[in-house]
């Protein structure tokens, strides 16, 4: 909480001042006379009391499992629980990152009474992802604005716009011998099948999708005993902070979904999960099991030190501190060969292509899971999205399997298309 004296009343008592010196020194009484408006204003501003910062914030959702692209109105209600009135409350809501506001106004101004509450609401239009709200802002100001408080009120809310996966984009590699239930073949890994849902089955496993459709609950089992080692590898260079246009999430955004929905279906087998953020520092987290070492992967997707998620400035310039060969060394040199690698980049540029090439070479197992962040509403546009286009196809001859994602399909949709070619 950060307190200040405004400024504005100095000017008031700054000309009382000079007006009453100037009426002594002249002996004009009307100079004194016209000295006590601005020494009354002045002296008001004085007496009034510090503003009142007890303010309390509830946020609410219409929708906390939204569709991508379903509007989500949000509601925020602003509490004086003190018996002091709070002449002048100014609220800003901390709307989460990529998550744009498409009606209202996230930010409210009002007096609350002794008690009293009020509330504003805004809509917004989430993306693929989980979009966590931050702690509004709050200013306060007492009757004659001489005196401001700042402060957050903190609330937590997460609006969750999940893109859940069946399928593991695992390369055409050859795989284990001997009989296996896995599903294999040139169309890429199945690790799951349906089956009749039975009481005491886990929410998270159970076919959603199927039941809206046919109304009738299946869940899904996974085969677990033909899990490998997965390692997730995120592409977060300066570069990859770009958008498809304005209020549009950049990739390294979808990027952190594509992982998080892989973790979420790994973890769902016990498999062997990694992590790795290649930036212009890299952040290693070697595979492991169990629930604790999944929670920890979590954490390090929702640190903002380790992955920001605001653009770093001149993010059309490649960070001096990055080193691209450096990153396809150290995957090399940490990973097993019996490794699976999803590298999530969305391949803006030639050199994401030469470390998937020269992990390939190395006799590495992988696959890139590419968001489509390019558009065409100009001609510079739609140049980056044929060059990237061309990356693809050069991958693919050099026999990398490619996923390509346009965020506003269903993920499990572009995997497994892209496993397929």
């Amino acid at each position: 909480m950060k307190s200040r004296s405004a400024t504005r009343w100095n000017v008031a008592l700054a000309a009382a001042m000079l007006t009453s010196a100037t009426g002594v020194l002249f002996e004009e009484p009307i100079l004194l006379l016209s000295a006590i408006p601005p020494l009354v204003l002045a002296g008001y501003s004085h007496a009034t009391s510090t503003p009142n910062p007890a303010i309390e914030i509830e946020r609410s959702l219409s929708e906390t499992d939204p569709d991508h692209g379903q509007e989500v109105d949000v509601t925020v209600t602003v509490r004086n629980p003190s018996d002091r009135t709070s002449f002048d409350v100014r609220i800003t809501d901390g709307v989460a990152p990529m998550l744009p506001v498409v009606a209202g106004s996230a930010r409210h101004a009002t007096v609350l009474g002794p008690r009293r509450e009020t509330s504003f609401s805004y809509t917004v239009v989430p993306t693929h992802g989980v979009h966590r709200f931050e702690s509004a802002s709050v200013v306060c100001r007492n009757a004659s604005a001489s005196s401001v408080v700042e402060t957050t009120a903190p609330e937590t809310t997460e609006l969750s716009c999940r893109s859940p996966i069946r399928t593991l984009p695992f390369s055409r590699s050859p795989r284990h011998t001997g009989g296996s239930n896995t599903i294999l073949g040139e169309s890429g890994i199945e690790f799951s099948r349906i089956r009749a849902y039975r009481p005491g089955d886990p929410p998270g496993r159970i076919d959603w999708n199927r039941y809206a459709r046919e109304r009738e609950l299946t869940t899904v089992t996974f085969h677990e005993d033909r899990l490998r080692e997965v390692a997730l590898c995120l592409d977060a260079r300066a570069c990859c902070y770009r958008s498809a246009g304005r209020d549009k999430p950049h990739a390294v955004f979808y990027e952190r979904t594509i992982v998080c929905e892989l973790l979420e279906a790994v973890a769902e087998t016990n498999g062997r999960i990694g992590l790795g953020i290649l930036g212009s520092d890299v952040t290693w987290l070697a595979p492991q099991s169990g629930d604790h070492h999944a929670a920890t992967i979590r954490r390090t997707l929702a640190d903002s030190e380790a992955l920001p998620l605001t653009p770093p400035e001149g993010v059309r310039r490649r960070d001096e501190n990055e080193d691209e060969d450096g990153h396809a060394t150290i995957l090399r040199s940490r990973l097993d060969r019996g490794t699976d690698l999803v590298y999530v980049s969305p391949l803006l540029d030639g050199e994401s292509v030469e470390t998937a090439r020269t992990l390939r070479g190395a006799g590495r197992r992988i696959t890139v899971l590419s968001p489509d962040v390019t558009a065409t509403d100009s001609v510079g546009r739609s140049i980056a999205r044929l060059e990237r286009q061309n990356r693809i196809d050069a991958l693919r001859r050099s026999d990398v399997t490619v996923v390509d994602w346009d965020p506003e399909t269903p993920l499990e949709t572009a995997i497994q298309r892209g496993v397929r070619k």
